[in-house]
């Protein structure tokens, strides 16, 4: 936590992210997460020198082996923007404002959620808490586990420490009511259905061109001389012949 504090409070412009620590036999390799790597390394690598220097003497690492790896969506990264809107408070802007615009910019960037808490004394002598809040936001289960991303900072003003916590919720994070339809297997399906339909249309007509048993035996027992005798012409034709 020294170190995490150490390097945010330095890195502040530079869109600090998080640092992982990692021991191997050669020394300890140290990742910095950040937005801006140029800052981070410095004029010929000078800045980095001097943050290595640092953290071999203060903090008594063993040959610090420093990487810096560039955060490709800084604006969908929750620790660069609480360290944004704590930078933008530092310098005095109102918290309304601020906490709106980082709120529009994370938005814009495609994310499906987004919660910014501002605590301490904002407005007054009495502290309270100021809620920014956009889209859909998962408070348990699985999607807010491992769908949210959480960053903390904090802004030192006169009249106090404001806390500040960002939250922001992935645009790929699978929720349990969402509904995805497998093209491919629906059309499968419907091919097979129409199929089905077909064949039965077929043996219906097959059905409705063959005569039943009974019908059978009828025209059986009727006799074709009779049949050819029968008259198909009206009563009047026949009284007019008569």
């Amino acid at each position: 936590m020294q170190i995490n504090e150490y390097l945010r409070s330095e890195l502040v412009r530079a869109g600090f992210a998080g640092v992982e620590l990692q021991r191997t036999p050669l020394g300890v390799r140290i990742t910095l997460k950040t937005s801006r790597p140029g800052l981070v390394i410095g004029k010929g690598g000078k800045r980095i020198q001097e943050i290595t220097d640092v953290l071999q003497e203060r903090f008594g690492l063993e040959m610090p082996q420093i990487e810096v790896e560039e955060v490709p969506n800084p604006d969908l990264d929750a620790q660069i923007m609480a360290e944004r809107l704590a930078y933008s408070l530092d310098r005095g802007r109102h918290y309304r404002r601020a906490g709106y615009y980082i709120l529009r910019k994370v938005m814009e960037a495609g994310a499906k959620g987004v919660e910014i808490r501002i605590s301490g004394k904002v407005t007054s002598q009495r502290a309270r808490t100021q809620i920014f809040r956009a889209g859909t936001m998962s408070k348990s289960g699985q999607p807010a586990q491992e769908g949210i991303d959480k960053g903390v900072a904090q802004c030192v003003q006169k009249s106090g420490v404001l806390g500040i916590i960002v939250k922001i919720m992935k645009a790929d994070t699978k929720m349990g009511d969402e509904i995805k339809i497998k093209e491919d297997l629906l059309a499968e399906a419907q091919a097979r259905a129409k199929a089905r339909k077909k064949k039965a249309e077929l043996k219906v007509e097959e059905k409705e061109d063959e005569l039943s048993p009974e019908d059978q035996e009828l025209l059986d027992e009727v006799d074709e001389k009779a049949i050819s005798e029968i008259s198909l012409e009206s009563k009047e034709e026949e009284k007019k012949k008569k």
